[in-house]
């Protein structure tokens, strides 16, 4: 189970151990967003520290129906204990937790400050 808590701004966060370029885990908190349907999204300075490996250029649509590109990276995750490869998009000022990643898990939100997160896979 992957546990987080709900912020007094009403966000849900957990955190993800990614490794970085040399293989090392590194702790990041991430929001959950229901409306991101990829894996993952971290700013690119974020990218950069960890020094993930690029894999290639592709185009993002953004809430207001704006398209723009993106570089995509890989990264690998410690998701619910096991490693995942998985791939992140450099985009933004916060890092996310999307849909993609959360495939195949319940996940429940308290929405309320202080209030419990909670990630399960799915028996």
């Amino acid at each position: 189970m992957i546990t987080g808590i709900v912020t007094s701004s009403l966000e849900a966060k957990i955190r993800v151990h990614i490794l970085d370029g040399d293989s090392q885990s590194q702790a990041i908190d991430g929001l959950i967003d229901t409306g991101f349907a990829g894996f993952m999204s971290l700013p690119i300075a974020t990218v950069a520290t960890l020094g993930l490996p690029w894999i290639f250029r592709d185009q993002t649509e953004l809430i207001d129906g704006r398209l723009i590109p993106i570089d995509i990276f890989s990264a690998t995750v410690i998701w619910n204990g096991k490693p995942r490869t998985i791939n992140v998009q450099a985009l933004g000022n916060y890092i996310l937790i999307g849909m993609r990643l959360l495939a195949g898990y319940d996940v429940a939100i308290r929405a309320t400050d202080g209030g419990l997160v909670s990630i399960d896979a799915i028996p």
